[in-house]
Protein backbone atom coordinates (compact mmCIF):
# COMPACT_ATOMS: atom_id res chain seq x y z
CA UNK A 1 0.00 0.00 0.00
CA UNK A 2 1.05 3.61 -1.01
CA UNK A 3 2.33 5.72 2.52
CA UNK A 4 -0.44 8.14 2.89
CA UNK A 5 0.44 11.04 5.10
CA UNK A 6 -1.70 11.45 8.74
CA UNK A 7 -0.78 15.52 8.67
CA UNK A 8 -4.00 17.96 9.17
CA UNK A 9 -6.22 18.56 5.82
CA UNK A 10 -7.72 21.73 4.40
CA UNK A 11 -11.01 22.08 4.56
CA UNK A 12 -12.36 21.33 0.82
CA UNK A 13 -12.90 18.40 -1.72
CA UNK A 14 -11.20 16.49 -4.28
CA UNK A 15 -12.98 13.82 -6.37
CA UNK A 16 -10.44 11.40 -8.18
CA UNK A 17 -11.28 10.11 -11.91
CA UNK A 18 -8.53 6.85 -12.91
CA UNK A 19 -9.36 6.84 -16.57
CA UNK A 20 -8.95 3.74 -18.61
CA UNK A 21 -10.13 4.05 -22.05
CA UNK A 22 -13.33 5.87 -20.81
CA UNK A 23 -13.99 8.40 -23.99
CA UNK A 24 -17.86 7.39 -24.50
CA UNK A 25 -18.65 9.32 -20.70
CA UNK A 26 -15.62 10.97 -20.16
CA UNK A 27 -16.55 14.56 -21.12
CA UNK A 28 -20.52 14.24 -19.41
CA UNK A 29 -18.66 12.91 -16.04
CA UNK A 30 -16.38 15.69 -15.65
CA UNK A 31 -19.05 18.17 -16.56
CA UNK A 32 -21.51 16.65 -14.16
CA UNK A 33 -18.91 16.80 -11.62
CA UNK A 34 -17.89 20.71 -12.21
CA UNK A 35 -21.39 21.00 -11.47
CA UNK A 36 -21.76 19.67 -8.38
CA UNK A 37 -18.88 22.45 -7.10
CA UNK A 38 -20.23 23.68 -3.40
CA UNK A 39 -17.69 26.65 -3.56
CA UNK A 40 -14.67 26.71 -1.90
CA UNK A 41 -11.58 24.72 -2.03
CA UNK A 42 -13.23 22.16 -4.61
CA UNK A 43 -10.80 20.07 -7.24
CA UNK A 44 -11.11 17.19 -9.92
CA UNK A 45 -8.14 15.00 -10.13
CA UNK A 46 -8.35 13.13 -13.22
CA UNK A 47 -5.34 10.36 -13.21
CA UNK A 48 -5.09 9.01 -17.40
CA UNK A 49 -3.52 5.71 -16.91
CA UNK A 50 -2.42 4.85 -20.23
CA UNK A 51 -6.04 5.38 -22.19
CA UNK A 52 -5.63 4.23 -25.86
CA UNK A 53 -8.92 6.06 -26.98
CA UNK A 54 -8.94 9.80 -27.11
CA UNK A 55 -9.15 9.65 -23.68
CA UNK A 56 -6.22 12.01 -22.71
CA UNK A 57 -7.47 14.53 -25.58
CA UNK A 58 -11.24 14.82 -23.91
CA UNK A 59 -8.97 15.85 -20.67
CA UNK A 60 -6.63 18.18 -22.41
CA UNK A 61 -10.13 20.28 -22.97
CA UNK A 62 -10.73 20.50 -19.51
CA UNK A 63 -7.38 22.05 -17.72
CA UNK A 64 -8.54 25.58 -18.77
CA UNK A 65 -10.24 25.42 -15.76
CA UNK A 66 -8.64 26.13 -12.63
CA UNK A 67 -10.49 23.06 -11.28
CA UNK A 68 -9.27 20.27 -13.03
CA UNK A 69 -5.66 18.66 -12.68
CA UNK A 70 -5.09 15.80 -14.94
CA UNK A 71 -2.11 13.80 -14.28
CA UNK A 72 -0.35 10.80 -16.17
CA UNK A 73 -0.96 7.81 -13.94
CA UNK A 74 1.64 4.87 -12.59
CA UNK A 75 0.25 2.27 -15.03
CA UNK A 76 -0.45 -0.09 -12.40
CA UNK A 77 -3.88 0.02 -12.27
CA UNK A 78 -6.74 2.02 -10.92
CA UNK A 79 -6.34 1.40 -7.20
CA UNK A 80 -2.14 2.85 -7.63
CA UNK A 81 -4.38 5.97 -9.84
CA UNK A 82 -6.68 6.03 -6.89
CA UNK A 83 -3.56 6.10 -4.29
CA UNK A 84 -2.06 8.88 -6.60
CA UNK A 85 -4.70 10.67 -6.26
CA UNK A 86 -4.89 10.56 -2.47
CA UNK A 87 -1.78 10.89 -2.09
CA UNK A 88 -1.92 14.74 -3.94
CA UNK A 89 -4.78 16.24 -2.28
CA UNK A 90 -4.52 18.51 1.00
CA UNK A 91 -8.52 18.49 1.58
CA UNK A 92 -9.94 17.09 4.44
CA UNK A 93 -12.57 15.20 1.73
CA UNK A 94 -11.75 13.08 -0.83
CA UNK A 95 -14.13 10.86 -3.92
CA UNK A 96 -13.57 8.65 -6.26
CA UNK A 97 -15.71 8.18 -9.43
CA UNK A 98 -15.64 5.97 -11.93
CA UNK A 99 -14.65 7.15 -15.65
CA UNK A 100 -18.20 5.58 -16.35
CA UNK A 101 -20.14 7.37 -13.83
CA UNK A 102 -22.53 10.29 -13.85
CA UNK A 103 -23.60 12.03 -11.28
CA UNK A 104 -26.64 13.78 -10.27
CA UNK A 105 -27.00 17.38 -8.98
CA UNK A 106 -26.97 17.15 -5.31
CA UNK A 107 -25.02 14.36 -5.01
CA UNK A 108 -21.53 15.71 -3.53
CA UNK A 109 -24.09 17.84 -0.95
CA UNK A 110 -25.91 14.58 0.00
CA UNK A 111 -22.80 12.84 1.19
CA UNK A 112 -21.13 15.61 2.54
CA UNK A 113 -23.75 15.85 5.02
CA UNK A 114 -23.40 12.31 5.82
CA UNK A 115 -20.07 13.12 6.49
CA UNK A 116 -21.06 15.50 9.34
CA UNK A 117 -20.82 12.34 11.84
CA UNK A 118 -17.30 12.13 12.70
CA UNK A 119 -18.47 8.27 12.80
CA UNK A 120 -18.47 7.89 9.75
CA UNK A 121 -15.80 7.73 7.26
CA UNK A 122 -17.51 7.01 3.92
CA UNK A 123 -20.67 7.40 2.10
CA UNK A 124 -21.73 5.91 -1.04
CA UNK A 125 -24.19 7.16 -3.45
CA UNK A 126 -27.14 4.93 -5.21
CA UNK A 127 -26.56 3.73 -8.36
CA UNK A 128 -29.78 4.05 -10.88
CA UNK A 129 -30.54 2.26 -13.41
CA UNK A 130 -30.57 3.41 -16.62
CA UNK A 131 -33.91 2.26 -18.21
CA UNK A 132 -32.42 2.64 -22.04
CA UNK A 133 -29.22 0.68 -21.27
CA UNK A 134 -28.80 -2.68 -22.85
CA UNK A 135 -30.00 -5.95 -21.04
CA UNK A 136 -26.61 -6.49 -19.78
CA UNK A 137 -26.43 -3.67 -17.92
CA UNK A 138 -29.60 -3.11 -16.68
CA UNK A 139 -29.40 -6.33 -15.21
CA UNK A 140 -26.36 -5.40 -13.64
CA UNK A 141 -28.32 -2.43 -12.09
CA UNK A 142 -31.59 -3.92 -11.06
CA UNK A 143 -29.61 -6.70 -9.07
CA UNK A 144 -27.77 -3.89 -7.36
CA UNK A 145 -30.79 -1.76 -7.00
CA UNK A 146 -32.40 -4.70 -5.38
CA UNK A 147 -29.30 -5.60 -2.98
CA UNK A 148 -29.37 -1.96 -1.78
CA UNK A 149 -33.21 -2.53 -0.81
CA UNK A 150 -31.65 -4.41 2.25
CA UNK A 151 -29.84 -1.36 3.89
CA UNK A 152 -33.18 0.18 5.03
CA UNK A 153 -31.45 2.41 7.49
CA UNK A 154 -28.08 3.42 5.26
CA UNK A 155 -26.17 1.52 7.27
CA UNK A 156 -23.72 -0.89 5.50
CA UNK A 157 -20.06 -2.43 6.04
CA UNK A 158 -19.18 -1.30 1.83
CA UNK A 159 -19.10 1.30 0.16
CA UNK A 160 -18.00 1.32 -3.83
CA UNK A 161 -15.61 3.24 -4.20
CA UNK A 162 -16.82 4.54 -7.99
CA UNK A 163 -19.65 6.51 -6.04
CA UNK A 164 -18.01 7.25 -2.82
CA UNK A 165 -17.08 10.56 -0.47
CA UNK A 166 -14.61 9.49 2.02
CA UNK A 167 -13.30 11.13 5.11
CA UNK A 168 -9.29 11.75 3.81
CA UNK A 169 -7.93 11.35 7.45
CA UNK A 170 -9.59 7.78 7.73
CA UNK A 171 -8.09 6.33 4.82
CA UNK A 172 -4.88 7.87 5.72
CA UNK A 173 -5.22 6.18 9.59
CA UNK A 174 -5.68 2.66 7.29
CA UNK A 175 -2.77 3.01 5.31
CA UNK A 176 -5.11 3.98 1.75
CA UNK A 177 -5.68 1.40 -0.58
CA UNK A 178 -4.34 -1.67 -1.53
CA UNK A 179 -2.71 -1.85 -4.52
CA UNK A 180 -2.48 -5.82 -4.90
CA UNK A 181 -5.95 -5.55 -5.43
CA UNK A 182 -8.01 -5.51 -8.94
CA UNK A 183 -12.07 -6.06 -8.60
CA UNK A 184 -12.11 -6.35 -4.38
CA UNK A 185 -10.12 -3.13 -3.30
CA UNK A 186 -13.31 -1.40 -2.13
CA UNK A 187 -14.77 -4.15 -0.10
CA UNK A 188 -11.16 -4.26 1.19
CA UNK A 189 -10.99 -0.64 2.16
CA UNK A 190 -14.49 -0.81 3.78
CA UNK A 191 -13.68 -3.60 5.78
CA UNK A 192 -10.34 -1.87 7.07
CA UNK A 193 -12.46 1.10 8.15
CA UNK A 194 -14.77 -0.86 10.04
CA UNK A 195 -12.30 -2.40 11.63
CA UNK A 196 -10.34 0.50 12.54
CA UNK A 197 -14.37 1.55 14.53
CA UNK A 198 -15.45 3.96 11.86
CA UNK A 199 -19.29 3.44 10.26
CA UNK A 200 -20.32 3.61 6.54
CA UNK A 201 -23.27 4.99 5.31
CA UNK A 202 -24.90 4.59 1.55
CA UNK A 203 -27.31 7.56 0.83
CA UNK A 204 -30.19 7.13 -1.63
CA UNK A 205 -30.92 10.76 -2.59
CA UNK A 206 -26.98 10.77 -3.81
CA UNK A 207 -27.63 9.36 -7.17
CA UNK A 208 -25.68 8.80 -10.54
CA UNK A 209 -25.89 6.24 -13.12
CA UNK A 210 -23.04 3.79 -14.08
CA UNK A 211 -22.53 3.06 -17.68
CA UNK A 212 -21.88 -0.63 -17.06
CA UNK A 213 -20.27 -2.89 -19.79
CA UNK A 214 -22.91 -3.83 -22.29
CA UNK A 215 -23.38 -6.79 -24.57
CA UNK A 216 -23.42 -10.71 -22.56
CA UNK A 217 -19.68 -11.28 -23.46
CA UNK A 218 -18.63 -7.99 -21.66
CA UNK A 219 -20.41 -8.98 -18.62
CA UNK A 220 -19.38 -12.51 -18.49
CA UNK A 221 -15.38 -10.74 -18.46
CA UNK A 222 -16.39 -8.84 -15.81
CA UNK A 223 -18.13 -10.85 -13.45
CA UNK A 224 -14.73 -12.98 -14.11
CA UNK A 225 -13.02 -10.33 -12.60
CA UNK A 226 -15.29 -9.63 -9.62
CA UNK A 227 -15.17 -13.37 -9.30
CA UNK A 228 -11.34 -13.86 -9.00
CA UNK A 229 -11.30 -10.44 -7.05
CA UNK A 230 -13.85 -11.69 -4.12
CA UNK A 231 -11.92 -14.80 -4.11
CA UNK A 232 -8.54 -12.72 -3.38
CA UNK A 233 -10.59 -10.98 -0.86
CA UNK A 234 -12.08 -14.18 1.45
CA UNK A 235 -8.37 -15.07 1.31
CA UNK A 236 -7.21 -11.64 3.06
CA UNK A 237 -11.13 -11.31 5.07
CA UNK A 238 -11.13 -14.86 6.06
CA UNK A 239 -14.63 -14.16 8.09
CA UNK A 240 -16.21 -12.86 4.97
CA UNK A 241 -16.67 -15.90 2.97
CA UNK A 242 -20.40 -15.30 3.59
CA UNK A 243 -20.23 -11.76 1.99
CA UNK A 244 -21.53 -8.42 3.15
CA UNK A 245 -24.77 -6.10 3.64
CA UNK A 246 -24.14 -5.31 -0.75
CA UNK A 247 -23.26 -8.93 -1.54
CA UNK A 248 -25.59 -11.63 1.05
CA UNK A 249 -24.74 -14.96 1.65
CA UNK A 250 -27.38 -16.26 -0.91
CA UNK A 251 -24.81 -14.58 -3.87
CA UNK A 252 -22.04 -15.94 -1.86
CA UNK A 253 -23.37 -19.50 -1.90
CA UNK A 254 -24.19 -19.54 -5.76
CA UNK A 255 -21.15 -20.51 -7.19
CA UNK A 256 -20.42 -22.62 -4.12
CA UNK A 257 -23.76 -24.93 -4.92
CA UNK A 258 -22.82 -24.74 -8.77
CA UNK A 259 -18.72 -26.33 -8.02
CA UNK A 260 -20.29 -28.73 -5.60
CA UNK A 261 -22.68 -29.67 -7.86
CA UNK A 262 -20.37 -29.63 -10.84
CA UNK A 263 -17.72 -32.04 -8.63
CA UNK A 264 -20.73 -34.18 -8.30
CA UNK A 265 -21.43 -34.83 -11.24
CA UNK A 266 -17.81 -35.32 -12.64
CA UNK A 267 -17.51 -37.61 -9.90
CA UNK A 268 -20.63 -39.99 -11.07
CA UNK A 269 -19.40 -40.01 -14.81
CA UNK A 270 -16.34 -41.08 -13.60
CA UNK A 271 -17.80 -43.94 -11.79
CA UNK A 272 -20.02 -44.50 -14.87
CA UNK A 273 -22.97 -43.30 -13.27
CA UNK A 274 -23.73 -41.02 -15.92
CA UNK A 275 -27.27 -40.35 -15.12
CA UNK A 276 -27.07 -39.88 -11.81
CA UNK A 277 -24.42 -37.25 -12.77
CA UNK A 278 -26.85 -35.17 -15.05
CA UNK A 279 -29.47 -35.62 -12.51
CA UNK A 280 -27.04 -33.88 -9.67
CA UNK A 281 -26.21 -31.08 -11.65
CA UNK A 282 -29.60 -30.38 -13.27
CA UNK A 283 -31.12 -30.68 -10.03
CA UNK A 284 -28.37 -27.82 -8.97
CA UNK A 285 -29.31 -25.57 -11.84
CA UNK A 286 -32.91 -25.96 -11.15
CA UNK A 287 -32.83 -24.79 -7.24
CA UNK A 288 -30.28 -22.12 -8.25
CA UNK A 289 -32.27 -20.84 -11.61
CA UNK A 290 -35.70 -20.79 -9.05
CA UNK A 291 -34.23 -18.72 -6.50
CA UNK A 292 -33.16 -16.28 -9.35
CA UNK A 293 -36.60 -16.33 -11.52
CA UNK A 294 -38.08 -15.47 -8.01
CA UNK A 295 -35.59 -12.54 -7.20
CA UNK A 296 -36.00 -11.11 -10.95
CA UNK A 297 -40.04 -11.32 -10.65
CA UNK A 298 -39.57 -9.03 -7.55
CA UNK A 299 -37.40 -6.71 -8.80
CA UNK A 300 -39.63 -6.41 -11.62
CA UNK A 301 -42.30 -5.67 -9.86
CA UNK A 302 -40.61 -3.07 -7.33
CA UNK A 303 -38.73 -1.43 -10.58
CA UNK A 304 -41.28 -2.34 -13.24
CA UNK A 305 -38.47 -3.08 -15.56
CA UNK A 306 -38.87 -6.54 -17.43
CA UNK A 307 -34.94 -6.85 -17.96
CA UNK A 308 -34.92 -8.36 -14.17
CA UNK A 309 -36.55 -11.77 -15.65
CA UNK A 310 -33.47 -12.22 -17.01
CA UNK A 311 -31.65 -12.73 -13.98
CA UNK A 312 -31.84 -16.52 -13.83
CA UNK A 313 -29.64 -16.87 -17.25
CA UNK A 314 -27.22 -13.47 -16.71
CA UNK A 315 -26.87 -15.14 -13.13
CA UNK A 316 -26.46 -18.63 -13.90
CA UNK A 317 -24.26 -17.58 -16.13
CA UNK A 318 -22.39 -15.60 -13.93
CA UNK A 319 -22.11 -18.16 -11.42
CA UNK A 320 -20.03 -20.33 -14.04
CA UNK A 321 -17.72 -16.98 -14.55
CA UNK A 322 -17.28 -17.53 -10.77
CA UNK A 323 -16.43 -21.20 -10.48
CA UNK A 324 -14.31 -20.30 -14.12
CA UNK A 325 -12.39 -17.81 -11.98
CA UNK A 326 -12.49 -19.86 -8.82
CA UNK A 327 -10.32 -22.69 -10.67
CA UNK A 328 -8.33 -19.92 -12.27
CA UNK A 329 -7.04 -18.49 -8.92
CA UNK A 330 -6.58 -22.17 -7.41
CA UNK A 331 -4.53 -23.40 -10.18
CA UNK A 332 -2.07 -19.87 -9.79
CA UNK A 333 -1.46 -20.39 -6.24
CA UNK A 334 -0.17 -23.88 -7.17
CA UNK A 335 2.19 -22.86 -9.67
CA UNK A 336 2.69 -19.68 -6.93
CA UNK A 337 2.47 -16.88 -9.85
CA UNK A 338 2.42 -13.23 -7.50
CA UNK A 339 -0.95 -12.07 -7.59
CA UNK A 340 -1.55 -8.57 -10.03
CA UNK A 341 -4.51 -6.55 -9.67
CA UNK A 342 -4.85 -7.23 -13.53
CA UNK A 343 -5.58 -10.86 -12.78
CA UNK A 344 -9.18 -9.80 -11.93
CA UNK A 345 -9.27 -6.17 -13.21
CA UNK A 346 -8.49 -5.49 -16.96
CA UNK A 347 -9.43 -2.17 -18.70
CA UNK A 348 -12.30 -1.61 -20.86
CA UNK A 349 -10.83 -2.16 -24.51
CA UNK A 350 -10.44 1.09 -27.04
CA UNK A 351 -14.22 1.83 -28.25
CA UNK A 352 -14.06 0.94 -32.30
CA UNK A 353 -14.53 3.72 -34.42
Amino acid sequence: MRSIATSSYTDGVSVIVPVRNGAPWLARVIEALLAEDPGGRYEIIAIDDGSTDGSAAILSGFKRDSRVRVIDGPGRGATAALNLGVALTQYSRVAQVDQDVIVERGWLATLGDALQDPRVAAAQGYYVTDRSAPLSARVMGLDLEQRYARLADGRTDHVCTGNTLYRTEALASIGGFDESFGYGYDNDVSYRLREAGYELRLCRDAKSQHHWREGFWPYLMQQYGFGYGRIDLVWRHRGRMMGDAVSPAPMMLHPILLACGLAAASVALAAGRGRVGLAVLGLTLAILAIERAIAGVRASRRYGDRAALAFPAFHLARDFAWVAAMMSWVVRRLFRLPPQPRDSMRPRPAASN
